[in-house]
């Protein structure tokens, strides 16, 4: 009769959150309410996709295009009261990413150009939070503005032009330390077509989705003020001078 084990992904990731749930117990006696302010900053695995009329309008068949980017994802979001349960948090939050696709000897054109995409979003949000100052989980969503650039290798990239865009999700925080969090976020974008004009092609309704990770700094303005005001954060980092010698 064989063992049952569990899957070695499944496995680290209980261990993972086992590690972070125990520090951040063991850390704050009293873990306050959420907020009042979040910073993040994370790395982002963007689905551009491969959109037939997307490639269509530029003369690119779909096959062409990279399905997958890797970008950057920077935030800021601030707490503003409590109902109930919930927190009501509002912020933004501005994604890049950029990729491209060299055709192999697989594809129909191989000696073809190599396709960039390149994709950026910002996006306002009104979040929902669950939680405490140890860590929360939130639901957001907001309407923004994205950037879906589409285009073969060249030295002169033009723009392709914003199109508004609501931007939807959910993601958690869980803390490490005082101040300190790791971070995710799963987001959707749902972005509005826009018609050709002049020499730049059009683009199709589409829906985007991007996952965030990375960490999260709470409170780093009260912090500042509690150094200003002589708090023992910053006492101990600046020396003013030489002690004089006896």
């Amino acid at each position: 009769m064989q063992e049952a084990r569990l899957p070695v992904p499944l496995l680290s990731c209980w261990l993972i959150l086992t590690i972070i749930t125990t520090v951040t117990k063991a850390d704050a006696q009293d873990p306050g309410p959420i907020g009042p302010f979040v910073l993040d900053l994370g790395g982002a695995l963007v689905g551009v996709g491969q959109n037939a009329d997307l490639a269509s309008n530029r003369g690119l068949w779909p096959d062409q295009l990279a399905p997958r980017s890797i970008g950057l994802n920077v935030g800021g979001h601030a707490y503003l009261f409590h109902w109930r349960a919930i927190t009501f948090g509002v912020g933004v939050s501005a994604i890049v990413s950029s990729t491209g696709r060299t055709p192999g000897k697989g594809d129909p054109n191989p000696k073809g150009p190599t396709v960039k995409t390149r994709f950026s979003a910002v996006s306002p949000q009104l979040s929902f939070n669950f939680g405490d100052g140890d860590g929360w989980s939130y639901l957001s969503g907001g309407l923004g503005t994205s950037r879906m650039t589409v285009n073969p290798e060249q030295p002169t990239v033009p723009e392709q032009r914003r199109a508004g865009t609501l931007n939807y999700g959910g993601g958690a925080r869980w803390f490490i330390k005082p101040g300190l969090a790791f971070s995710f976020d799963a987001r959707l974008f749902a972005i509005s077509p826009l018609p050709e004009f002049g020499d730049q092609p059009g683009s199709p309704r589409m829906t985007r989705f991007a996952i965030s990770l990375g960490l999260s700094g709470a409170n780093a303005p009260s912090a500042f003020i509690d150094m200003l005001q002589g708090g023992n954060i910053g006492k101990r980092l600046v020396k003013v001078s030489r002690e004089p010698k006896s």
